[in-house]
């Protein structure tokens, strides 16, 4: 029988991370407070913005997984969601970013036009090396599980992990270079702490550009993603062995339209047979839509009753008409 390891895989991974990504976020925050370090607030606030960006980009899915719900009464209410809660939600996030920033960068700023002498807190070293090592094997196990998914959104993860990286780099240099300035008499390097704030404030500008183009973009192109997602889901009904479509997300980026794709199978056919089935449906999809880039496949076992095939009459049908894949 198809097994739902992948789906609880998929929930560990993603909890974990946003879990994980709060707790730190709140740790930079105490310490970036406690050692009234600028940069260290920055590098927060870009923490704990990418999981709640995450976290309210999953939120958008909770009404297509409700059992109590009828077909209707999901697609009504993942539209109210997508219209109202879920831009909401990124703008207030994009707000925080941009007023984040720029109160970071004034304050910096106004650090390298004084003469004010920063004291150096050394456990505020030893928390950024800690968070860098947390968020690298953070990233290393959802990276594993990514891959091994071939998702989609194995970019966008790389993307963020490099800018955090970035960003908790700059904050410990900004940390060093006071040490070193205190250490070697050198009042230059005072400089380093406040201009490293204002490139981690770059870097949340940045993050908060992104929010509101994905938020805007999205919305520009959503009556043209619909377009797509009725021919890509006519495509898919097409495949022998699929019996249902839980859920299909057309996305538009600059590399093509990226598609996830949930799809429902016998519950009784072998795994064997339900990954023939989505790798057909994706290599379907590649070949017949010369503008989509990648797809995401998942494959879940339906559980709404018949009809559906055994394993004996899909694998009989599929010796029967060849490849017996399309209908």
């Amino acid at each position: 029988m198809v097994r739902n390891n992948d789906i609880r895989q998929q929930e560990k991974v993603f909890w974990t991370s946003i879990l994980a990504g709060l707790i730190l976020a709140i740790v930079k925050a105490v310490t970036a407070y406690a050692a009234s370090n600028k940069a260290l607030m920055g590098d927060a606030l870009y923490t704990a913005s990418s999981a709640v960006s995450s976290l309210a980009e999953r939120l958008s899915k909770k009404y297509r997984r409700s059992r109590t719900r009828t077909e209707e009464d999901r697609t009504a209410a993942k539209e109210r969601y997508n219209k109202t809660a879920a831009p909401f939600t990124n703008l207030l996030l994009t707000v925080l970013l941009l007023l984040g920033g720029l109160e970071i960068a004034i304050s910096a700023v106004r650090d390298l036009m004084s003469e004010h002498t920063p004291d150096p807190k050394p456990y505020a070293i030893v928390v950024v090396f800690l968070a860098m090592a947390v968020n690298e094997a953070l990233f290393r196990y959802r990276y594993r599980y990514t891959n091994k998914q071939r998702s989609a959104k194995l970019a966008e993860e790389i993307d963020t992990h490099r800018y955090s990286l970035y960003s908790s780099i700059l904050v410990l240099a900004g940390m060093l270079g006071t040490i070193a300035a205190l250490e070697l008499q050198m009042d230059k390097l005072y400089y380093i702490e406040p201009v490293s704030a204002i490139l981690v404030a770059a870097i949340l500008w940045r993050q908060g550009y992104q929010i509101a183009r994905q938020t805007v973009y999205g919305s520009l192109v959503q009556d043209l993603e619909r377009e797509d997602a009725a021919a890509f889901m006519e495509t898919v009904q097409r495949v022998r062995g699929v019996i249902t479509i839980e859920d299909l997300k057309a996305q538009e980026y600059s590399d093509g339209i990226r598609i996830h794709l949930k799809i429902g199978v016998n519950p009784q056919i072998s795994v064997q047979a339900a990954a023939e089935i989505a790798d057909y449906a994706k290599n379907l999809l590649l070949t017949r839509f010369a503008h989509v880039s990648s797809v995401e496949v998942q494959v879940l076992p339906y559980t709404g009753g018949y009809p559906y095939k055994s394993n004996y009459e899909w694998t009989q049908s599929r010796e029967q008409s060849g490849d017996g894949m399309i209908h």
